[in-house]
């Protein structure tokens, strides 16, 4: 075929990779603080005479300032998902002339700006925190504000570009990014930390970084694999086999209503909340938890605290891979069979983490939590993507609601439950109520899980508009009646 000379008949993965690689550094760029405290907290350039001859360290904050700068990244978070939204719709009514351009245009732009902004607040956290308090306050609300494209990205990416046959792999690749982020991130600011350059260079570096993978983003990317000159003809009719009507040819048309009413999608969107407030606290407050309770050193603690995450990033593309290829079972029981092991198996390992004797069953324990929640790929995630086709990115993009909800709650629930960094108690009833909560999630999953698409798949703008003029001629119909 002379179109196949156009590229290789794999590009969807390049556009898997860069997608991921952006996500990454976005998060990336939110979890630099949280080993970087330990650092900061000794660092003589922050020392200043609070009078009477008392020397403190601005960069030495208490257990509820550093609550805040973390859950405040989540405020911005669900500001910026409306935000994103809006830029979206503002996008696509002004400057499309197709559908497909409009689909360019929604995801292209502000998923780049989002990374713009990331960059910047990144590379210049250093000197807002040597300037204030409430400074550094501010660009970690703006790097929530660009966090929260995200999800609704991975989102648009698997809707997109992403064969239904390979619909887990795709999400288990694109939803990886935070795993890869946490297992990288603690290593390197560690590294940067104990070396000459100091911990600024590490938010210099990762800011650099950051606008490099986005440029390469804004030159590359496409929503319509169809428009895209390395996609053959032999690779679009891979991407689009099996998809109805309604999911090739997308409309713009979303179904709000109609989603959020669905049992399913609901109890898909609690799993997640629940499963992603669990990751956060084990994840943000690793360093925190194994240096103060356990007493690992900081050496120790940047590489323990990254353990579990090295390892939840290729099993969950590995589980991704199993739940799309193997045929031995129903989708319906892969489903719950991996969901089990994300939430009640994890859960278990979870409680495990506060009760274990020794400080090195602690990281063991803590790091089978993070790796079993990988299986999250084949089970309440594909189920949404499964059941919501076409308009997945929305489902998606609610996730990422729920994480803000996540990050507000799981960085709540350690200030309330510790009266301190070194309160052991305190991070036991932590590790209990998180338990309980992923094994309610888990029974909740099972009357409701399917690989059936909804039946909100089948409406779209014509369908709604068809439905909107029956509606009211049935009306006029009835009002005719009554009035003879």
């Amino acid at each position: 075929d002379e179109d196949d000379v156009r590229g290789c008949t794999k590009f969807r993965f390049v556009i898997l990779i860069l997608g991921l690689l952006c996500l990454v550094v976005l998060q990336a760029n939110v979890l630099l603080i949280n080993l970087a405290f330990i650092c900061m907290s000794d660092d003589p350039s922050g020392l200043y005479d609070a009078g009477n001859g008392t020397m403190l360290n601005r960069f030495d904050y208490e257990p509820k300032q550093k609550g805040f700068i973390i859950s405040v990244v989540a405020i911005g978070t669900i500001l910026g998902a409306f935000l994103f939204n809006w830029l979206h719709q503002r996008f696509g009514a002004r400057y499309a002339r197709s559908i497909d351009n409009l689909f360019y245009r929604t995801l292209r732009l502000p998923f780049f700006a989002a990374g713009l902004i990331s960059a910047v607040c990144t590379a210049a956290t250093p000197s807002l925190a040597e300037h204030s308090y409430a400074a550094l306050i501010v660009g970690r609300f703006l790097l929530g504000v660009s966090f929260s494209a995200d999800f609704a990205a991975a989102g648009v990416i698997c809707v997109a570009w992403a064969p239904l046959s390979e619909t887990a792999t795709f999400i288990g690749v694109l939803l990886s990014f935070g795993p890869i982020a946490f297992s990288f991130t603690n290593p390197v600011v560690g590294a940067f930390c104990t070396s000459s350059f100091g911990w600024r260079a590490s938010f210099y570096t990762f800011g650099v970084i950051t606008c490099v993978l986005f440029t390469i983003w804004l030159i590359v990317y496409k929503d319509e694999p169809r428009n895209h000159k390395f996609v053959t003809k032999s690779e679009l009719k891979c991407i689009e086999a099996n998809k109805t009507d309604e999911h090739v040819n997308r409309d713009g048309f979303v179904p709000y209503r109609d989603i959020c009413k669905n049992k399913t999608v609901i109890v898909v969107w609690i799993n997640s909340m629940i499963e992603v407030n669990t990751v956060i606290i084990l994840l943000t407050y690793a360093p925190t938890y194994f240096n103060k309770v356990l007493g690992f050193t900081v050496a120790e603690t940047s590489f323990y605290s990254s353990l579990g995450s090295i390892i939840h990033s290729p099993l969950k593309i590995l589980v991704a891979v199993l739940s799309d290829h193997a045929t031995c079972v129903s989708e319906r029981l892969k489903l719950c069979f991996f969901n089990t092991i994300a939430t009640a198996l994890a859960g278990l390992a979870c409680l495990s983490i506060g009760f274990v004797p020794s400080r090195e069953m602690g990281v063991a324990a803590l790091t089978l939590t993070c790796t079993l929640m990988a299986a999250n790929a084949g089970g309440f995630l594909k189920c949404g993507v499964l059941v919501s086709r076409q308009y997945s990115h929305f489902v998606m993009s609610q996730m990422q609601m729920t994480k803000c909800f996540a990050h507000l709650i799981g960085p709540t629930m350690v200030s309330l439950l510790t009266s301190s960094d070194h309160d052991s108690q305190g991070w036991r009833n932590v590790y209990m109520i998180n338990c309980g909560l992923l094994i309610v999630a888990n029974f909740l999953f099972y009357p409701f899980a399917t690989d059936e698409p909804a039946a909100f798949t089948k409406i779209t703008k014509g369908t709604r508009k068809v439905e909107k003029k029956e509606k009211k001629k049935m009306k006029k119909e009835k009002q005719a009646e009554m009035r003879e």
